[in-house]
């Protein structure tokens, strides 16, 4: 990198850390605010907020990765949640905002009748999904922000010191510490006012990155004797890399893992869950949240993905032989991009970066604070005294993730195995907004059975050279997860407790999981729109379907597929407009 790149670098940095200082005031007054803003924001910049968190570092690199070595269908693997996510918005994202929780965790206070389980779930879920998981996401994020910077600034592996339990720190290692210091400076500064004003910043500065490398790739591979020559001229090339499908004509396990993908690995994603609900909880109203969510999903699933996939597969062309497909992104980065564009790259890459990592901290601190902290070990003080200890716990995360770090070694083996030891919990989550017996020992049984199953399939079922057992132990912890929760909540739940029938009188949820509390209290639901909710996301799902693989078919020179997948689009586009004409919101 020239002397022009670091200045834009060092640009970007200054400007996340002044939007820090402008709102740190601001974020000071309460909790309300520091976590989410005062819920105050519009649909756009909540939206924009979730898909910045999303677009980390680790995307472009991962997917790129992955789709090199295994095909695009293997994008399946994030692209199924689509279902789920769309799901969200229709059935779940309006139930968020009425609710007026400060996070996910505290729905339990909300939706649970007070028990002896109610405080052991509320705390152990603070530690897995607000500590643990959350450290493995950042420290994935962190890794792949590690292997661009190693390879775009060529920098060396040789120790420059070592640290006790974190091992050798290397000139990689001690950048990444800088930048996270400043991502852990301007969040804790300025809250969640400060996390979603920059991420708008954020994401327009990594869209721009990843489609000008894309379009540079695209055009150079292009010359000559054309794409589709060149790839297949390439030794790591295979014709099936480019199937947006496996084969489907033989039953194998590649077509098994598609058929979990988009039959039963997106119900997690539907009920929402962590940063993606704290924006929700954060709009000004249900409206702002319904809005907020499509927003996001438009983003991420039709907006981002193919810049990086062409950058994937292409790569294949420019290095045949890479050891670490993980490597490729960053690689093309350096063959391609000049003095400038590079400096406006790798600040895309670091806004990425930053980007979640603030959302991650911010987040994870509001599960320690609201949930922990203030409830169980200093209750009735003052609000200022929880934001100062808000920030402090910040910097303590932020050691823990760089300590995960070190342990890890691949990004995708990471989203794999959270996958799976999380995969049963979701059916949990649905059910817990649309059916009146779900309690806290339901959810307190499908975590156990999802950590015990997950994890145990993960130490007998390993993968062979041959064989990835992902979907298989998926299947299995979710299944043995349905039946074991589903049974305890009939155990358990024999009548309606007056919590249970408080929170229906708050949320008025319609559909038959509530018939008995509407018979009970006599108290209408807000609204009777659940056939139209689910046409909406049955035909918006298959809107962006057929968007995101129209849009595939054309870049690949697929004139006549392309053609089909538009045409259903618009028929779909058009389905959804009928559909959604009449839905209404509680304000």
């Amino acid at each position: 990198m020239g002397l022009l790149d670091w200045v834009i670098v060092a640009g970007y940095v200054c400007v996340a850390l002044g939007i820090g200082a402008v709102f740190a005031r601001k974020a000071g007054k309460s909790k309300e605010d520091y976590f989410l803003a005062g819920r105050s924001l519009g649909w756009l910049v909540a939206g924009t907020s979730i898909v910045a968190t999303t677009f980390s570092a680790d995307t472009p690199v991962f997917v790129a990765g992955m789709t090199r070595d295994t095909g695009i269908h293997y994008n399946w693997f994030w692209w199924s949640a689509l279902i789920g996510q769309i799901a969200t918005v229709f059935f779940f994202a309006r139930l968020w905002r009425r609710s007026g929780v400060l996070t996910d965790i505290e729905f339990i206070v909300a939706r649970y009748q007070p028990s002896p389980a109610n405080a052991p779930l509320r705390i152990f879920k603070v530690f897995f999904d607000g500590i643990y998981y959350n450290c493995v996401v950042m420290a994935s994020v962190t890794l792949a922000m590690a292997k661009i910077l190693k390879v775009v600034l060529d920098l060396s592996d040789e120790a420059m010191f070592t640290i006790p339990l974190f091992g050798d720190v290397t000139s990689t290692g001690l950048l990444l510490c800088v930048l996270g210091l400043a991502a852990v400076v301007y969040s804790a500064m300025s809250g969640l006012y400060g996390v979603v004003y920059t991420d708008l910043v954020q994401f327009a500065l990594a869209m721009a990155g990843s489609i000008t490398l894309a379009v540079i790739v695209y055009v150079d591979i292009s010359k000559g004797d054309g794409l589709h020559a060149n790839l297949a001229s390439s030794s790591g090339f295979e014709e099936g890399l480019l199937n947006f499908l496996p084969d489907l004509s033989t039953f194998d396990m590649a077509t098994f893992t598609f058929i979990v993908f988009i039959t039963v690995s997106w119900w997690g994603a539907a009920p929402g869950k962590g940063y993606t609900v704290q924006r929700l909880l954060s709009t000004r109203s249900e409206r702002d949240s319904f809005f907020a969510f499509l927003w996001y999903n438009v983003c991420h699933y039709l907006i981002r993905p193919w810049p990086w996939i062409i950058v994937g597969i292409c790569s294949l062309y420019y290095f045949p032989d890479l050891a670490d497909s993980e490597t490729a992104f960053p690689a093309m980065i350096n063959r391609f991009l000049p003095v400038g564009l590079k400096g406006i790259i790798v600040a895309s890459l670091l806004a990425a970066f930053m980007s979640t990592l603030d959302t991650h901290l911010n987040w994870g601190v509001s599960y320690l604070i609201n949930d922990l902290y203030e409830p169980y070990i200093r209750p009735g003080l003052k609000p200022h005294h929880y934001v100062r200890v808000s920030r402090i716990s910040m910097l303590l995360l932020t050691i823990l993730t760089l300590f995960a770090t070190t342990k890890l070694t691949s990004i995708l083996d990471a989203y794999k195995y959270l996958g799976v030891i999380s995969g049963g919990i979701g059916t949990v989550m649905i059910a817990r907004w649309y059916w009146w017996r779900v309690n806290a020992w339901s959810e307190i049984t499908a975590l156990a059975l999802s950590l015990v199953v997950g994890n145990g399939l993960t130490i007998f079922l390993k993968n062979t050279e041959e064989v990835d057992y992902f979907s298989v132990r998926l299947v299995i912890t979710i299944g043995v997860t349905l039946v074991g929760w589903v049974a305890v909540t009939y155990l358990t739940s024999r009548k309606p407790t007056p919590q249970t029938e408080t929170f229906y009188r708050k949320m008025r949820i319609g559909g038959p999981g509530w018939a008995l509390l509407r018979k009970t209290t006599g108290v209408e639901p807000r609204t009777r729109d659940l056939g139209r909710m689910t046409a909406g996301w049955l035909l918006c799902s298959t809107l962006m379907i057929a968007l995101l693989m129209g849009a595939g078919k054309f870049l690949l020179h697929e004139w006549t597929a392309g053609l089909i997948c538009l045409a259903v689009a618009v028929a779909s586009g058009i389905g959804l407009k009928v559909a959604m004409k009449n839905v209404s919101f509680a304000e």
